[in-house]
């Protein structure tokens, strides 16, 4: 192992694995239920006790065969619907056919390149409140899991209304991470199940979506009373009110409590594991910090910092290749065919165990290694072996906004603070919606002293 490299923990991948231990491993942790076959073969398929099966994709092949060219034979699975309704509703992330590309041409020009600059600054004016957060704590046990995901949803709010989360920020938080950790979490019943059946969680979660639109209802009546910007647009939420128009209202309030949960629980997942990553790597957090020393990252300056950030956007990267928010990507054979010479049943379930894609040394130098070197000196990865926003004509919308999030904050964090974790308990990551950890750890923060 080179010197200083730092392999975090993870937990072991199944060798052989039937239906029950697949059963057991859903109520703790899917990631148990990855068969070690996933790092050799192009094709796992796992036969379910009520009949049907469950096919893992693992090569770059096959994930172009079910991403890019076979987009209508690879639909949806219902399990996302119940998984997903009643947070996204009728929205992007659950539409299908003509009705996402619908959709999809409607909100695309919300989240051009173009919009990056005026997202910047909204990004920086929450990560200043965020860091007089964490000056308080100094030499303090901080639990910074809970601080990213008050932050993620700080710059969600600024960035979508330009308000002040101060006001609807606590009971969103609460929503979001209860249901994410309660109901939100996938169980067997939402796979195996047909889709007209109710499982045991939706009287629940049928109860969760009434609440939630009505909070998110409730934000838009807020910000509608605001106004509009007078010259040009202040926020996604002016963008995508352009965009939509004459639309149906219900389908912008579910489109903005998409966004508002995608980017607050993504972001914030992907900032807690990076401080565990730097933590661990003091070598790399210094040399972050140097990268950030001389850059203005307040509001006024972030977006012409952006580009400058090359080290840290190279460690949110790394930080996705080794903890992708989607663990995998899941999709219901449409019809029968076959994958890279495998035959599929019409009905299957077909996964792509992002997980395991991103640490295979078939397509990786040593993936159990943090080294976010790998994505400043070496050539740019497979696009369908790296697969942190998806690939093909549904690959995340945000992705772009969601990177620049991520390596402003991060930056932020390491110009003013050096991290440290109190104890060598190791943090494991959870698959639920998307990658929590198995508890939260306590940091220890400094100031940094300027070099």
């Amino acid at each position: 192992m080179p010197a200083g490299a730092y392999a975090p923990p993870a937990p072991p991948l199944a060798g052989r694995i039937g239906w029950l231990r697949l059963l057991a491993a859903f109520r703790r942790n899917a990631l148990a239920a990855l068969p070690e076959a996933c790092l050799h073969e192009p094709v796992v398929t796992l036969r379910l006790p009520f009949g049907g099966a469950m096919v893992l994709a693992c090569t770059p092949e096959a994930v172009r065969q079910i991403l890019v060219s076979g987009t209508d034979a690879f639909a949806r699975l219902p399990a996302g619907r119940r998984v997903l309704g009643p947070i996204a509703g009728r929205g992007l992330v659950l539409a299908e056919g003509e009705t996402w590309r619908r959709q999809r041409r409607v909100l695309a020009p919300a989240f051009t390149p173009r919009t990056v600059p005026l997202m910047a600054g909204h990004i920086a004016r929450a990560a200043q409140a965020s860091a007089a957060r964490l000056d308080a704590t100094l030499g303090q046990p901080v639990d910074l899991h809970a601080e990213m995901q008050r932050l993620s949803l700080d710059i969600a709010a600024t960035a979508m209304f330009s308000l002040e989360a101060d006001t609807f920020g606590p009971r969103m938080r609460a929503m979001v991470s209860g249901y994410l950790g309660g109901l939100g979490r996938p169980t067997i019943a939402d796979f195996l199940l047909p889709p007209g059946l109710p499982t045991p969680l939706s009287p629940r979660r049928a109860l969760f979506r009434r609440r939630w639109t009505a909070l998110v209802r409730g934000i838009v009546a807020a910000r509608r009373a605001e106004g509009a910007g007078t010259e040009a647009p202040r926020d996604l939420f002016d963008l995508l009110r352009a965009a939509h128009g004459d639309g149906p209202d219900s389908l912008l309030v579910d489109e903005i409590g998409t966004m508002i949960v995608a980017g607050h629980e993504t972001t914030a997942s992907t900032l807690f594991w990076a401080c565990t990553l730097l933590a661990r790597s003091p070598g790399i957090q210094d040399a972050l910090a140097r990268e950030a020393a001389e850059l203005d990252l307040g509001e006024a300056g972030a977006a012409a910092a952006l580009p400058r950030l090359r080290l840290a956007r190279a460690v949110v990267q790394e930080t996705l290749r080794l903890y992708p928010p989607a663990h995998v990507i899941a999709r219901r054979a449409a019809r029968g065919g076959e994958i890279c010479g495998t035959a599929i049943p019409a009905g299957a379930t077909v996964m792509i165990p992002t997980w395991v894609l991103h640490r295979n040394p078939r397509w990786w130098d040593r993936p159990e290694l943090f080294s976010p070197a790998r994505f400043l000196d070496g050539p740019e990865p497979d696009r369908h072996v790296y697969l942190p926003f998806g690939a093909g004509p549904q690959v995340c919308i945000g992705a772009q906004l969601a990177l620049a999030e991520a390596t402003l904050v991060l930056a932020r964090l390491a110009r003013d603070h050096v991290l440290a974790i109190d104890g060598d308990r190791p943090v494991l990551p959870v698959a639920t919606v998307t990658l929590r950890p198995d508890h939260s750890p306590l940091f220890r923060l400094a100031r940094r002293r300027p070099a």
